[in-house]
């Protein structure tokens, strides 16, 4: 008799930091979105659940093709639901080594502009009903688009 499948998150951990920093919107795929919690900039982390994942480029090829297809429907959500001017896509792994993959929606009119989100300033904790606005916001694209990718 055979095992039964494993699913691939199992023994993945979020890291500490990317704990910290945001909040869960929804898995799909084996992958987490999460909502970074700064109220100056709608970020979203996609986070392929496999142990041991450093680089988008090392994830078996699979896995590293559905990564990128939520990239790419996480852009496209934010593009539908808050209509930026640029939506900034990075994969950079210096300081939390887990691999996670940053969509920012980006504006002229936010206080990073025209430079980069990260390490920009203090984070700014949003209040409990604007995170729980686009979470759901979020959440509700990126369900629209699970169906597309099933």
């Amino acid at each position: 008799m055979t095992e039964p499948a494993r699913p691939v998150h199992e023994g993945w951990t979020l890291h500490p930091r990317l704990l910290l920093d945001s909040i869960p919107i929804v898995e799909h795929d084996d992958i987490q979105f999460r909502l970074v919690n700064d109220r100056r900039f709608v970020w979203v982390l996609v986070i392929p659940m496999h142990p041991g994942a450093e680089q988008l480029h090392r994830l078996p090829p699979k896995m590293r093709e559905n990564a990128l297809r939520w990239v790419d429907a996480t852009c496209a959500t934010l593009d539908e639901v808050y209509d930026p001017e640029r939506v900034n896509v990075a994969a950079i792994g210096n300081v939390v080594e887990q691999l996670h993959i940053h969509c920012v929606a980006r504006f002229s009119d936010d206080p990073a502009w025209p430079g980069v989100v990260w390490g920009f300033g203090e984070r700014e904790p949003a209040e409990p009903l604007e995170l729980l606005g686009r979470v759901r916001r979020i959440a509700a694209g990126l369900a629209n688009r699970h169906g597309r990718h099933s």
